[in-house]
C-alpha cells in the first residue's frame, strides 16, 4: 500500500465528514486516492492498450500550463510526465483535452490553444507518441490552418496503424455577417503512423454548439459518436453516427432519443455511453417542458435503438454525466444534482451486469460545487469498481481522484 500524508489524512477525514453529511447515516461509497495537487483541473481517464487506468489532466502556474499524464500503480498514481507545455492553452471547464491509446502501442493526445487573431477563438492542439506515452510529437492541428474559429470538444478513435480525431468545427462563425445563422459542424480526420493528417470529413452541418462529445467503441471495431444535435426549430436532442475509424466512413444511427427539448442556447451538457457484453447503458441530461431530467435507457446487444428512457435524478440536477464499467460487467454513472436546501452533490447509481439497480435509488456521492470551475466528472473500470476524478474548484482548483465503491 502507499504511504499516506498527512494532507492525505486530513483529506479523507473532510471528504468522509461530508459525505456522511450528504448522505444521512449511509457509509461513505468514495474512497479518496489522491489530491492531484493545487491547481491542477480539468481530468480525464481513460486506459491504457493492456486496459490499466491512466489520467490526464492540466496543471497551470503563473506563466503556463502544463497537460500531465499519470498510470495507475495498484492503490495509487504513478510519477507525472509531461506531454505538453503552453503558455497559450486554454483550460476550459467543459471543453477538456483527451488522452487515447491505440491497440498497437501509440498513444494520443490533444489540447485546446488560443488563437490570437480573436477574441473567442482556439485551435486544437494534436500529439502522437509512438512508445506508448513515452515521447511525444509536435503538435499539429487536425484542422486546416486559416478560419478563426472555436475548434473544440474533440473525440479520439484510435485503431491499430492509425487514429481518427471527430471535433465540433466553428469555421462557419468566421466573418459571417450574422452569426445567429452559422452553423457549427462535427468533422472528422484521420492521423496515420506514416503520414500527415488526412482530409477532414463533415459528419453533421448542423450540431449544438459547446456541448461535449461521447464515443462508445464497438467490439466489431466501429465507434458510436454521440452529440448534442441542432434541429430545426431549435431542437437540441442528441445524435448518433457510426463512425468506422480505419477509413472514415459513417453512417447515421439517428436519435439517443426524442426528447424534444427546445433551446435557443447551448445548455453546454452533454451524453455517456457505457457497455459490457451484453448491453449498453446511454445517461443524458435534457429539460424539456422546462423540467430538468438526467436520464437513462438500456440497450440490449444487437440492437441499434434504445428502449424507453427513466429519469434518475431525485432533486433538480444540473446533468454533467458520466458512466463506466467495471471488469465484471457492472455499470457506473455518475452526475451533478442538488439537493433541494440549496446544496449540490455529486450522485451516483450503480447497477450489475444484468442491469438490476444495485441500490434501490441513486446515493449522494460527496458534496460538490455547481460553479462552471468544478467542470465534468470522469470515470473508468477496475476490476470491481471504478476510479472516478472531479475537480474541486475551491480554494484553488485541484483534481481528486477517488474509488466507488
Amino acid at each position: 500500500m502507499k504511504h499516506v500524508s498527512l494532507k492525505e489524512n486530513l483529506l479523507n477525514v473532510v471528504v468522509a465528514a461530508a459525505l456522511m453529511c450528504s448522505c444521512g447515516t449511509r457509509p461513505s461509497e468514495l474512497q479518496l486516492v489522491q489530491d492531484l495537487g493545487d491547481r491542477t483541473a480539468v481530468p480525464h481517464l481513460t486506459t491504457t492498450a493492456n486496459g490499466s487506468p491512466a489520467v490526464l489532466y492540466v496543471q497551470s502556474n503563473d506563466t503556463t500550463h502544463r497537460l500531465i499524464q499519470r498510470s495507475w500503480e495498484v492503490d495509487s498514481w504513478g510519477e507525472a510526465q509531461t506531454i505538453a507545455e503552453d503558455s497559450a492553452m486554454l483550460v476550459n471547464w467543459a471543453d477538456r483535452p483527451q488522452l487515447a491509446f491505440g491497440p498497437d502501442g501509440a498513444a494520443y493526445a490533444h489540447w485546446l490553444r488560443l488563437d490570437e487573431r480573436g477574441d473567442f477563438a482556439y485551435t486544437i492542439q494534436a500529439v502522437r507518441s509512438d512508445d506508448s506515452g513515452v515521447s511525444w510529437s509536435e503538435p499539429v492541428s487536425p484542422h486546416k490552418a486559416g478560419p478563426v474559429a472555436e475548434y473544440g470538444f474533440a473525440q479520439w478513435m484510435p485503431f491499430d496503424g492509425g487514429a481518427a480525431l471527430a471535433w465540433l468545427d466553428g469555421r462557419d462563425f468566421d466573418e459571417n455577417p450574422d452569426p445567429a445563422t452559422a452553423r457549427m459542424e462535427v468533422r472528422l480526420a484521420r492521423w496515420l503512423s506514416d503520414r500527415p493528417w488526412s482530409e477532414e470529413t463533415v459528419l453533421d452541418s448542423s450540431v449544438c454548439t459547446c456541448c461535449p462529445m461521447a464515443t462508445l467503441a464497438h467490439p466489431s471495431g466501429p465507434v458510436e459518436l454521440v452529440y448534442r444535435d441542432r434541429l430545426a426549430g431549435e431542437i437540441r436532442d442528441f445524435n448518433r453516427i457510426l463512425v468506422e475509424p480505419t477509413s472514415g466512413s459513417f453512417q447515421d444511427l439517428g436519435p439517443l432519443q426524442r426528447d424534444g427539448w427546445e433551446i435557443a442556447a447551448c445548455p453546454v451538457n452533454g451524453a455517456s455511453l457505457s457497455q459490457n457484453a451484453e448491453r449498453t447503458l446511454a445517461v443524458w441530461f435534457t429539460a424539456t417542458e422546462d423540467t430538468a431530467r438526467v436520464r437513462l435507457a438500456w440497450r440490449e446487444v444487437g440492437s441499434v435503438a434504445f428502449g424507453a428512457p427513466h429519469d434518475l435524478h431525485q432533486s433538480p440536477p444540473l446533468g454533467r454525466v458520466t458512466s463506466a464499467t467495471d471488469q465484471r460487467g457492472y455499470f457506473y454513472a455518475m452526475w451533478l444534482e442538488t439537493n433541494g436546501t440549496g446544496g449540490v452533490a455529486w450522485m451516483g447509481q450503480s447497477w450489475n451486469a444484468q442491469g438490476a439497480a444495485v441500490d434501490p435509488a441513486p446515493v449522494p456521492l460527496i458534496t460538490a460545487s455547481e460553479s462552471r470551475a468544478g467542470g465534468f466528472p470522469t470515470a473508468v473500470g477496475l476490476e470491481a469498481g471504478v476510479l472516478v476524478a472531479w475537480t474541486n474548484p475551491s480554494p484553488e482548483p485541484h483534481v481528486m481522484t477517488a474509488v466507488w465503491p
